[in-house]
């Protein structure tokens, strides 16, 4: 089992009945995660960072000292693909080292199958407290080469900069690709389904496109929704549409959104049609 996942698990433990509980304990499962939880940080490696010595992969992780003994105990890796899609790959570090102040690992990321290629990656650190629920970090995206070589440099310059920012994990599902809508149908949903792993946090907004196939230009239609909704596993958005189009006319959904550490980032759906 992955470390992130037990770390959750854990976690879980004081969060699982809490649509269920009153306010007061409600209150009280937040308190206990800040206490065991709070002022921890993966501080390195940074947004963007480049590593071109993939066995040597700096981590980083501060925290304000208190009375709570803490100790780092593992390091599960993702990588993220260009397409914004993340993929946990395993653990490359698995130790104990006591978190004081400060704790900087090394970490060589080829040990586990599919991150010794030219990439960009994220790590989950898993912090386990001595006397209460264990913890995970997540660290800023950085780049990795697969060798010194100078192809290899190349290649990891040549990644995507939205990445580094955050924009990714966001995949929205519905309409999928090539649905025929029609306005007997209603209003359309909208679904966006969110990675455990993806820094974006607040959607803003969304609108959607016609696509003109004879010129390939793109047409604003409306604006079907503005606001500020946090960022769920799935969230979803009814579009009531009343446009006119003919037959071979494709649309798609654009949507505006902002990470943890307030870069902005969009987002497409799949072509579909409305008739």
């Amino acid at each position: 089992m992955r470390l992130s996942s037990i770390a959750a698990f854990s976690l879980a433990l004081f969060a699982v009945s809490t649509p269920f509980v009153h306010g007061d304990m409600a209150d009280e499962i937040a308190q206990a995660k800040q206490k065991f939880c709070g002022g921890i940080s993966v501080t390195a490696p940074t947004q963007g960072q480049q590593f071109a010595d993939p066995t040597k992969v700096s981590v980083t992780v501060e925290r304000q000292p208190n009375e709570q003994a803490k100790v780092v105990n593992g390091v599960d890796i993702y990588s993220v693909a260009d397409n914004g899609k993340a993929t946990y790959l395993g653990t490359p570090w698995k130790g104990s080292y006591s978190l004081n102040s400060k704790a900087t690992l090394t970490v060589d990321i080829t040990t586990v199958e599919g991150a010794g290629d030219a990439g960009q990656y994220l790590f989950r650190v898993w912090v386990h407290n001595e006397a209460g629920p264990d913890c995970t970090l997540q660290s800023k995206p950085f780049r990795a080469a697969s060798s010194h070589s100078n192809d290899a440099s190349y290649a990891m310059q040549s990644l995507n900069s939205d990445i580094d920012r955050g924009c990714f994990g966001i995949d929205v599902i519905q309409p999928e690709i090539g649905d025929k809508l029609s306005a007997k149908d209603g209003v359309i949903r909208v679904a966006i389904k969110h990675a455990s792993v993806s820094p974006v946090s607040v959607y803003k907004e969304l609108e959607l496109y016609k696509y003109h196939t004879e010129n390939k230009k793109k047409e604003l239609v409306h604006k079907a929704w503005s606001g500020s909704e946090e960022a769920d596993d799935i969230t979803s958005f009814k579009d009531p549409v009343d446009v006119t189009t003919a037959d071979n006319e494709a649309f798609f959904y654009k949507l505006k959104a902002v990470t943890d550490d307030k870069e902005e980032c969009e987002f497409f759906s799949h072509p579909f049609y409305y008739q």
